[in-house]
């Protein structure tokens, strides 16, 4: 398990000559100054892209860039003619608005897959799940998801960042040390290699943090260098609107992660930090186990680059477009509603005529009469201009009515508007698939901080399967290794609220689920408690058929020696013609449901696995199915001993159940281990 990492002095990073170290510390650091200005310099014409998608998303319609080199650069409005009309129609945020809600709109479906088909690696995978719920709450990793969908849609690039942090309070369970998630922008992460699409395959990833001067003077215990600050976040600031005054206020710490073999005397590799060009605290080696940068990506549109696109990249010109059109119409307005006028010079006064009502207009006498010009009536394809812009903006943008709540003249098949809508997410599949890695990433790196951290046991808050809220205790050791999670593919997708209430009535109406039922799920609006419920049974059964897989005659032998020791230790009276026979492995419980049983066994029975399953498999599959079958009949009103638990207990587990005479003759419960 990693230590508690600290300052340098208790790295290996400093030895017992301490001008050597402080040496190699310096060029340390000046070699990470000189890598962080290269990457700057390296993705200019990203970062400008990304300026003016900003710029645009907050209604700068107007800007220019004005350049001093090419990787220096600022934006600016230019002025325009006092008659020229600057209409914004903002038509890009409504675009990115709506993408960031379908992103968001579904919490993805994540399950942990076990290590082994040992009981207690499975119920490992279950802790697990329950675990990453409960942090998913705790730390509102809903919000800092839309955060960073929100640099995915704009920019084309969002960062989560989930780490582990020893200062801070786990103030539920009163431990040191926390799980700490926050978004990235793509402002402030630097790699090497642009032609790399994997943050895992770089070979060192930079995290530039504008922090307060007064936390890097009293946390980091040096004196801020604000040089580099206008190399980040000047035109950032600039473009948000926030106060340039605050800019004198900040400085940049830069993070420091470099993967073992880059630095020759840090051949494990090594973190550390940077503040005021010198070296403040670090880690030699890797301090986690799960050996990946603490950096999950979202990508939006691929460009075969490390840094992807974002649509406004392709929008962006269509707005221009749309705002000069409708800005040429409304100066024809203008000018058909207050006409030019033609004079013969020296008639009148041209200062002295104004827009006011009913305004009387004096020339002199011997001259002819001021008199409007005649304007000629816009031509009809400026209007249909208009019109071409926003179906572009549609199609590019894959948001078209069906997306924005209407559907098309004369379409009512509901089977078709579904299709409709499917087409319009499948223009952001890459978004929705990225977003899904991301996630899968998270969890898998929070669950490796809980195995390596959590020596004692710490509180988590769950919600059961029948929205029951309850709290439980976990140690890092009870996840066995059990850190394999997965979001389920497509689980991200929106969904419709109204498809999802015209399912239940369906379902209510063909009597899969009664009514009162199906009025108590469409009045809490989703699905997922049939789809839990169902998948109870669906889970159990899978279980049963790890254990009847993996199942050997010598496991059948054992538990027969010893189930007939056990029950000759018992008095009990028995028929002589009927002699004492072992029960199932596997038992078919009264609260099971037989059909969900049958079916998930059948459907492994036509597996590949097994057709090539062991003879001792095949009759286990068999006698349990049967069994099955028999109590759905009626012919098995008792199938085992123990009757169903009362409101408020657990079922008795597998191994601790006794089973009637007569059954067909079973392996025993699953050994240790197995």
């Amino acid at each position: 398990m990693p230590s508690k990492p600290s300052v340098l002095q208790s790295t290996g990073l400093f030895t017992e000559d301490k001008r050597a170290a402080e040496k190699f510390r310096d060029k340390l650091a000046a070699d990470a100054l000189e890598k962080f200005t290269r990457m700057q310099s390296d993705r200019w014409r990203q970062e400008r892209q990304w300026y003016l998608n900003l710029a645009f998303y907050f209604g700068q319609h107007y800007v220019k860039f004005r350049s001093v080199s090419p990787s220096n650069f600022d934006l600016y409005v230019p002025p325009a003619p006092y008659y020229k009309v600057r209409p914004t129609i903002n038509h890009v945020r409504k675009v990115i608005r709506r993408e960031i809600a379908r992103l968001t709109a579904q919490k993805p479906n994540a399950y942990v897959m076990p290590a082994s088909t040992d009981d207690r690696d499975i119920f490992a995978a279950q802790a697990g799940e329950q675990i990453w719920d409960s942090l998913w709450r705790k730390h509102k990793f809903n919000r800092v998801l839309r955060q960073a969908v929100f640099w995915q849609a704009v920019c084309g690039n969002g960062f989560v960042k989930q780490y582990w942090d020893w200062t801070k309070k786990d103030n539920l369970n009163e431990e040191d040390g926390d799980i700490c998630m926050m978004a990235v922008t793509p402002f402030h992460v630097y790699v090497p290699d642009l032609k790399e699409e994997n943050i895992e395959e770089q070979p060192y990833v930079m995290h530039a943090q504008v922090r307060p001067k007064e936390w890097i003077r009293n946390y980091l215990g040096v004196e801020p260098d604000d040089r580099r600050m206008s190399e980040v976040d000047t035109t950032l600031l600039n473009i948000m609107g926030i106060n340039q005054l605050n800019k004198k206020d900040l400085g940049i710490v830069l993070e420091v992660w470099m993967k073992p073999g880059i630095i020759p005397n840090l051949p494990e590799g090594a973190i550390f930090t940077i503040a005021a060009t010198q070296i403040v605290q670090g880690f030699e080696g890797w301090p986690y186990s799960h050996n990946q940068y603490p950096l999950s990506k979202l990508d939006a549109i691929p460009t075969g680059k490390f840094y992807n696109d974002s649509i406004l990249t392709d929008l962006i010109p269509l707005q221009r477009e749309l705002n000069r059109t409708r800005g040429q119409i409304t100066e024809a307005k203008n000018r058909m509603a207050k006409p030019q006028l033609s004079a013969e010079e020296g008639s009148i006064r041209a200062a002295s005529i104004t827009s006011e009502p009913g305004q009387i207009i004096f020339y002199k006498m011997g001259y002819q009469r001021p008199e409007p010009i005649p304007m000629q009536n816009l031509p009809s394809y400026v209007g249909e201009e208009v019109n071409r812009i926003y179906t572009d903006i549609a199609d590019l943008s894959g948001q078209h009515e069906v997306s924005q709540g209407t559907t098309p003249p004369g379409l009512t098949a509901a089977t078709a508007i579904s299709f409709l809508e499917e087409q319009d997410e499948s223009m952001i599949s890459v978004h929705f698939d990225s977003l899904e890695e991301a996630i899968e990433k998270t969890a898998f790196q929070c669950l490796t901080y809980v195995k390596d951290y959590w020596d004692e046991e710490r509180t988590i808050k769950i919600v059961g399967v029948d929205r029951s809220f309850d709290v439980q205790t976990f140690k890092g050791s009870d996840l066995r290794d059990n850190t394999d999670i997965r979001v389920e593919a497509g689980s991200a997708l929106p969904t419709s609220r109204a498809a999802k209430q015209a399912f239940i009535m369906d379902l209510m109406k063909m009597g899969f689920i009664p009514p009162q039922e199906g009025l108590e799920i469409m009045e809490i609006g989703g699905l997922n408690r049939i789809y839990e419920r169902i998948q109870v049974d669906v889970r159990q059964a899978q279980r049963e058929n790890l254990k009847m897989a993996v199942t050997t005659e010598q496991d059948l032998l054992a538990f027969n020696e010893a189930w007939l020791q056990e029950q000759q230790s018992v008095t009990r009276s028995t028929d002589d013609n009927q002699p004492l026979q072992p029960p199932l492995i596997i038992p078919v419980n009264t609260w099971d449901n037989h059909q969900v049983h049958i079916e998930i066994h059948n459907r492994y029975r036509k597996s590949q696995s097994f057709t090539n399953a062991t003879r001792v498999t095949r009759i286990l599959f068999e006698e349990h199915v049967k069994m099955h079958m028999e109590a759905m009949a009626g012919m098995l009103p008792n199938p085992t001993a123990t009757p169903p638990p009362e409101q408020g207990e657990m079922p008795p587990s597998e191994e601790m159940q006794e089973f009637p005479n007569g059954q067909n003759p079973g392996p025993a419960p699953m050994p240790e281990g197995v």
